[in-house]
């Protein structure tokens, strides 16, 4: 390339650049609105006492992050918080990849029906979701505990006992991460190669050992990101389903740091302490995030 064409090549350069930027504009513009500014926004009002109406807010320091570590309930909601999370990553990660690989080894009309029935429970309305539960577990009335009586079994208050009530929201709100993420896993099984498989079933390899020498160590990564953005996108849904099936109780057993920000913002309308539960909330899953990064980062080294 001689010298000339060089010095046309830089400006070019340049203008493509410039370019590309603005064209990235209005979502960068629409990120630090919607996104970042409302996140410094709550961070200037965890150091405030504001109740939500009043004109004015006195500033309280780290008062209000003194009451997040000094009331047992915000220690009880993130307690619940880890419990949620480790019943639900099975189901964000193991089961829907069983399921994935055996629709996936399996394909035809079948398979697409099968698809088809697990994916209902994701757009069904999480509210009316939420309600149709709430009559199926009816202590009294409910399906679930007329089958019980009528093989002879006591009828249990799922939603009414501390011991059941949080594994009860948990099994309300799984088939929603199940069906979805099924899919998602069904998408990564695109890229796997077939042939592999064929070879592997022609040396007389054993189905398991085809799925767990060949085709799970090519999921490794989208398990571990489908695991990581479960844990972002299930809360939502738990929020619903405790929100109107529990409250939060009973004796704050299903309690968690989402319904319990959620409570002090808009029971005792305490925008402070509200807004330094969310900024602890996410400092917590940057940190998450952060080990994500660091998994994948030793994963691509390992290969």
């Amino acid at each position: 390339m001689t010298l000339a064409t060089q010095t046309k090549a830089g400006p070019a350069r340049k203008t493509g650049s410039a370019l590309a930027w603005l064209y990235f504009t209005p979502a960068i513009v629409s990120l630090l609105i919607w996104v970042y500014g409302p996140l410094l926004f709550t961070a200037v009002l965890s150091f405030l006492d504001w109740n939500l109406v009043s004109p004015d807010a006195a500033w309280q320091g780290l008062r209000n992050y003194g009451t997040l570590v000094t009331q047992p309930e915000f220690g009880n909601a993130a307690w619940n918080t880890v419990l949620y999370g480790l019943c639900v990553l099975p189901f964000a990660t193991v089961v829907p990849c069983a399921l994935a690989i055996a629709m996936w080894k399996r394909p035809g009309r079948a398979s697409e029906i099968y698809r088809m029935l697990l994916f209902l429970p994701v757009v069904v309305a999480p509210v009316a979701n939420a309600l149709a539960w709430q009559f199926i577990l009816d202590p009294l009335h409910g399906a679930v505990n007329q089958t019980l009586r009528a093989v002879g079994l006591p009828a249990v208050n799922w939603l009414g006992d501390p011991h059941t009530a949080l594994l009860t929201i948990v099994a309300v709100t799984v088939p929603k991460v199940v069906a979805l993420n099924t899919l998602l896993f069904g998408a990564a099984l695109a890229n796997v190669d077939r042939r592999t498989v064929e070879a592997a079933r022609m040396d007389d390899a054993r189905e398991g050992e085809i799925t767990r020498a060949v085709v799970i160590p090519q999921l490794r990564r989208t398990m571990i990101l489908l695991g990581m953005l479960s844990l972002v996108v299930v809360w939502p849904w738990l929020f619903t389903n405790i929100s109107v099936l529990t409250r939060g109780g009973p004796s704050n057993a299903t309690d968690n740091v989402y319904f319990r920000l959620y409570t002090y913002a808009f029971t005792f309308f305490d925008a402070g302490t509200a807004s330094a539960a969310a900024i602890v909330i996410a400092v917590a899953f940057g940190l998450l995030l952060a080990g994500y990064a660091f998994l994948s980062r030793r994963f691509r080294a390992s290969r």
